[in-house]
């Protein structure tokens, strides 16, 4: 991974998820590498294949350059296109075929068949390899199992170590004693003496809600970003030559799923700031044309907010200036996730460079705090 980056987004592999980062700033750019996740596959879908290919070419069009993961996570282990090719080879090689070279990301419990071909291709990259750990993965008693299959992997692979990162999944984190939550890890990380040698260790994790039920209609309510604060435990604890990277899931829940739709949506602009994910929330969209409106006035009252960091400093800023003072429509559903999420990984890529600088210079808790808090 680019020594430059500070920041890896867990970026759901849908149009407007991949469009809000392919829309990052340029000055933001080099300091991410974003990891794309395959969506499971709809049941309505026709074919495997049409839904890897669509993937490949989101990727192909709005990621077409700059260092990125790729994660064929969603498919079944055993999933195969028409021919027999498995699916999560079939995803890499038409990558390949694209031109467009990619980090190969996997995890335990899937095939096991595929750790030889999964080489070949991360050698063919050249841009190195992710173990995708689960939660799961880091129960003590699997400490030793764990990173023996890390190991074997590897060496199964023919890939150096230090072209090795592991991505340590924590998904939802949500009302947790984080300080158990890191010793766990530091006991996990340390368990292997050799930990240094990994080229990246990315602590990944989300605080955000599912839904906005929770926030009465027409209201504000926020929640902490608890993956941050965890990160900023571990990094100011952990060695100088062991220093972890910064991984969250934007605004999106770690569990979304595009499987059901509901009736009952709201509207609403989720927007970052300091260790806070913001909620403005609206109220139901019924209404194609009436309830939409709703979005103008939501604008206003984000940007008339004291956390709010002016248009420009990202497209995401923009959207929601110009929806304020109702230069463009009010918008649907997708063009806010694109504006939503925009803001996060531009605000986040931006917030970590500089808390990565603090944070070297802090002593005390309550120091870390106000960096965090910082908007």
């Amino acid at each position: 991974m680019d020594s430059r980056s500070v920041y890896v987004p867990l970026v759901k592999g849908k149009k407007n998820d991949l469009m809000a980062v392919g829309r990052v700033n340029n000055d933001v750019r080099q300091l991410m590498k974003p990891f794309i996740e395959a969506m499971p596959i709809n049941p309505k879908a026709p074919l495997v294949e049409e839904h890897v290919f669509k993937l490949c070419e989101y990727i192909r069009k709005h990621l077409p350059l700059g260092e990125i993961f790729v994660d064929f996570h969603g498919l079944m282990p055993d999933a195969t296109i028409s021919d027999g090719t498995n699916a999560t080879l079939h995803g890499f090689a038409l990558l390949k075929a694209f031109g467009r070279s990619v980090t190969p990301a996997y995890g335990f419990e899937r095939n096991d068949d595929l750790w030889d071909t999964l080489g070949a291709i991360a050698r063919d990259f050249d841009k190195g390899f992710c173990f995708r750990l689960s939660r799961d993965d880091l129960a003590e008693y699997l400490f030793d199992d764990v990173w023996a299959q890390i190991i074997e992997r590897t060496a199964q692979m023919r890939l150096p170590q230090n072209k090795i990162d592991l991505l340590l999944d924590l998904r939802h984190i949500d009302g947790e004693d984080t300080s158990n939550l890191a010793e766990n890890i530091v006991s996990f990380l340390f368990h292997n003496p050799n930990i240094a040698g990994y080229r990246s260790i990315v602590i990944a994790g989300s605080s955000a809600l599912k839904t906005v039920g929770s926030i009465e209609k027409n209201k504000v309510g926020e929640v902490i970003r608890q993956e941050l604060r965890l990160w900023s435990a571990l990094w100011r604890d952990m060695p100088d030559t062991i220093k972890p990277t910064f991984g969250d899931y934007g605004i999106i829940h770690p569990d979304f799923s595009d499987q059901t739709t509901s009736r009952y949506v709201n509207a609403k602009i989720r927007y970052t700031a300091g260790d806070k994910i913001i909620y403005f929330r609206g109220h139901a969209l019924h209404h194609p044309i009436k309830d939409y409106d709703q979005y103008h006035d939501l604008a206003s009252r984000v940007s008339a907010d004291f956390r709010y960091v002016g248009r420009t400093r990202s497209f995401g800023d923009t959207y929601i200036d110009d929806c304020a003072r109702r230069l463009i429509k009010p918008g649907s559903l997708a063009t806010w996730v694109i504006a939503d999420m925009n803001h996060h990984v531009c605000y986040t890529a931006r917030q970590l460079a500089r808390l990565t600088q603090q944070l070297a210079s802090t002593v005390t808790e309550s120091e870390a705090e106000i960096a965090l808090s910082t908007v």
